[in-house]
C-alpha cells in the first residue's frame, strides 16, 4: 500500500502538477534571457522622426542630426577654425546638484527687468540660445516646443521654461520676436507667461552660464559659438539634468522634469513608476530602461508565486 501511494504520489506529481511547475521554470528562464540584453534607450522606443534639415550647421545637407553623440562636438560649425581649436573653449562641465545663479538680472520680452530667482519656486527649464543665429539656434528652440506639446506635466502649474540669450547685443525687442515666433508651435494650453524670453548685459550672462558649466564664445558682434543643450532645474535652482540637441526628446525632457520634481510632495504614482523603470545614462546622454531592475522584481515575485505553488498541496495533504 505504501509503495502504491508512493508510485500515486509520483504519478500526481508527474502530471498537472509538473506540466504546471515546467511552465514556471520556463517562464523563469526567459525572464532571466530577457535580463541579460542591453538595456533600452528611451530613444529607440520613441518612434518620432526628425527633420533632416534640423542637422546643425557644418553637417552634410539632408544628413541626420543625432541627438546623442558626444556633446563636445555639440557646437556651430565656425569656418575660420577648421582645425576646432575652440573645441576646449565651447564646452558643457556638466554640474548636477551644484545651483544656477539665481542673483543674476534680466529683462524680460516686455523690457521689465527680472531676478533669475523670481522665475523658480517650480522646476525651469533653461534653454540658452542667441535670438538673431542664423542657425542652429531656431531649430532649438523649435524642437523644445514641440517637446514640450508631448510632456504630460503641465506647464504653469510643474515646471516653468526660460529661453535665455547668451548675447549681449540683443535687446527685448529680439526676445519678444522670438517668443511670438515659436509661441505659434504651442499645440496645447500653455500660459505664456511662464515661458520666459530673457535678454542681459554680459556680466549677468556669465554669471548664469558659468553657474551652469555652459561655455561659449563671442567671435565678433552677433556671431558666436555655443554647445546645443538645454539645462532642467529644480525649483529651487539646483541642477539636475543636462539635455542636448537638436532633436530634443519629450520622453527625456519628461523624465529630467520628474526627476526635478522628486523630494516635493505630490509626485504622482505615475511619475514615481516611470522613475523606478528608468535611468538616466551619461554616456550616450539619454534615459535607458533599466531591464535587470525590471527583470530582478519579475522575478522575485515569480520565486513568490512558485513557492506557495510547492507549499499548498504540502498543506492539503497534512490537513487530509
Amino acid at each position: 500500500m505504501i509503495r502504491r501511494a508512493d508510485i500515486s504520489g509520483r504519478r500526481s506529481w508527474g502530471g498537472s502538477g509538473s506540466k504546471r511547475v515546467r511552465v514556471l521554470f520556463v517562464a523563469l528562464l526567459l525572464v532571466l534571457c530577457g535580463g541579460l540584453t542591453a538595456p533600452v534607450r528611451a530613444a529607440d522606443m520613441d518612434h518620432s522622426t526628425h527633420d533632416p534639415g534640423h542637422a546643425p550647421a557644418g553637417d552634410a545637407p539632408g544628413a541626420q542630426a543625432d541627438p546623442h553623440h558626444d556633446h563636445a562636438a555639440m557646437v556651430m560649425a565656425d569656418e575660420t577654425d577648421p582645425t576646432g581649436a575652440l573645441a576646449d573653449q565651447v564646452r558643457v562641465d556638466e554640474r548636477p546638484g551644484q545651483y544656477v545663479d539665481l542673483d543674476a538680472r534680466f529683462l524680460d520680452s516686455r523690457g521689465q527687468p527680472v531676478a533669475l530667482g523670481d522665475l523658480f519656486g517650480r522646476p525651469v527649464v533653461l534653454l540658452p540660445i542667441w535670438f538673431l543665429c542664423p542657425s542652429v539656434c531656431s531649430f532649438l528652440q523649435a524642437d523644445l516646443a514641440k517637446a514640450l506639446n508631448r510632456v504630460d506635466l503641465q506647464p504653469g502649474v510643474d515646471f516653468n521654461v526660460i529661453t535665455l540669450s547668451f548675447s549681449d547685443d540683443e535687446t527685448p525687442s529680439h526676445a519678444l520676436a522670438a517668443k511670438k515666433n515659436y509661441a505659434n508651435l504651442i499645440q496645447r494650453e500653455f500660459p505664456l507667461e511662464n515661458w520666459v524670453y530673457l535678454t542681459g548685459d554680459a556680466e549677468n550672462i556669465r554669471r548664469v552660464t558659468d553657474s551652469l558649466g555652459y561655455y561659449f564664445v563671442k567671435k565678433q558682434p552677433h556671431f558666436y559659438i555655443h554647445p546645443n543643450a538645454m539645462v532642467v532645474m529644480a525649483s529651487d535652482g539646483k541642477i539636475i539634468r543636462y539635455l542636448y540637441g537638436p532633436g530634443f526628446l519629450p520622453f527625456d525632457l519628461g523624465m529630467a522634469l520628474t526627476e526635478a520634481r522628486k523630494g516635493e510632495p505630490g509626485v504622482s504614482i505615475k511619475n514615481r513608476v516611470l522613475s523606478f523603470c528608468f535611468d538616466y545614462d551619461p554616456e550616450n546622454k539619454t534615459y535607458v530602461f533599466r531591464m535587470f531592475r525590471i527583470t530582478g522584481t519579475a522575478i522575485l515575485i515569480l520565486l513568490a508565486g512558485f513557492l506557495v505553488f510547492l507549499l499548498r498541496p504540502a498543506k492539503k495533504r497534512k490537513q487530509g
